[in-house]
């Protein structure tokens, strides 16, 4: 009787180490492409094909990852305010309210004077979009900054930290929009503006002592 020696099965390895790489150096591409259309142009004439083009990639391909314009200006934003919206909350300096709520307001202010156009389409999308995964990560971070500028809130005394915290980022946000429409992009109009915000949003006594 012949024996016949069947050679050990071999699975075929699958690639995920590559395929990830690959993953991540698109996602890459198409926020540099993205980030320099809207620098450029603003998200209002900013397109998706011309991102996918710049990015070297099919405009298909770049639907995968933003499935539409508003999911990839939403999907810029999650990937810049998550590079500053932790740390920013981690370094807020103890003892001052006011002190701590501007350095949390700080880099969305420094943005709104640099960028005015893509801070009103952001605010925007964030207040009117659709649902979306790139939408909830910007608004997860929202969240995260409420709830930091909230905690400072209740330690000043406000009775309704949380709400006074929403109505404070929205209210830096709707300044940015009156200084676009007005042409008044100064860091000294947007900071006296903050400043009357964060006035408004504290109990009367903590505001008068920073007056």
């Amino acid at each position: 009787m012949t024996s016949t020696t069947q050679a050990p099965h071999r699975s075929n390895p699958v690639p995920g180490g590559r395929r990830e790489a690959a993953t991540s150096r698109k996602r890459a591409a198409i926020l540099v492409a993205a980030q320099a259309q809207l620098a450029e142009h603003g998200y209002d004439r900013m397109t998706v094909a011309h991102v996918a083009q710049d990015a070297g990639i099919a405009i298909g391909t770049l639907f995968t990852y933003a499935a539409t314009k508003a999911e990839l200006l939403m999907m810029v934003t999650a990937d810049r305010w998550s590079d500053f919206v932790p740390s920013t909350i981690q370094s807020a300096p103890p003892g001052d309210p006011v002190r701590a709520l501007r350095h949390l307001l700080a880099p969305f202010v420094d943005i709104a004077l640099r960028e005015p156009a893509t801070t009103v389409a952001v605010a925007r999308e964030l207040l009117f979009g659709q649902p979306g995964p790139h939408r909830q990560a910007v608004l997860s971070l929202v969240a995260d900054l409420e709830a930091a500028m909230a905690r400072l809130l209740a330690e000043a005394g406000s009775t309704r930290a949380a709400e006074a915290a929403t109505m404070l980022f929205a209210g830096v946000l709707f300044e940015a929009n009156r200084a676009r429409d007005r042409r008044i992009i100064r860091a000294d109009d947007m900071d006296e503006r903050v400043e009357r915000l964060i006035e408004a949003c504290l109990p009367r006594n903590e505001s008068s002592t920073h007056a």
